[in-house]
């Protein structure tokens, strides 16, 4: 890899960690390697270079993530108090809803009882109206008979004390 330490020293806040271990692991694979030994000869420089930006590019891309998870976190929170929010709306809705329902079925009971009710006092006060009219009128059928039968007695009784009379001369006349 062609990468100096120095083209990462421009602006180490634009690169990102990958970047710059992937600049790491390019100098370990471009240094020299020690004869029949796994080892290799690095620049020490160079390496100790590369984690200086290392570690100051770190806290940036951490405070970065936990930036994103905590915009993540709280955009979460939203989300489940505004599900939390709706579902209690729609709770409330649905039992004021049932509520609604069995006061109108209370009120449709209720109104069907008061109108069976008044319906029943209507009846019984017509029949208690025509059984007071009628004992009225059968009192008042006895009591115009019996004048009827007291007047009849009466012009009976003017009629025969007539018949073995005369009528008085100059009833009514004065001279």
């Amino acid at each position: 890899m062609s990468d100096s330490p120095d083209e990462f020293d421009v602006e180490p806040e634009r690169v990102s960690i990958f970047d710059l271990l992937d600049h790491l692991e390019a100098l370990v694979n471009q240094s020299r390697r020690v004869p029949l030994t796994p080892n290799v000869v690095v620049n020490e420089d160079e390496i100790l270079d590369a984690l200086d930006q290392i570690r100051v590019g770190l806290p940036e891309e951490i405070k970065e993530a936990r930036l994103v998870l905590e915009s993540r976190e709280a955009r979460l929170r939203e989300a489940q108090e505004q599900a939390d929010q709706t579902l209690l709306a729609a709770q409330e809705r649905a039992e004021r809803l049932t509520d609604q329902h069995e006061i109108m079925r209370r009120a449709s009971s209720e109104a069907e009882e008061l109108l069976t009710d008044a319906r029943e006092r209507s009846r019984k006060m017509r029949r208690d109206a025509e059984e007071y009219t009628r004992e009225r009128m059968e009192e008042l059928e006895t009591q115009l008979s019996s004048s009827l039968s007291q007047v009849r007695r009466g012009l009976e009784t003017l009629e025969a004390g007539h018949e073995g009379e005369e009528r008085p001369k100059g009833r009514g006349r004065r001279r």
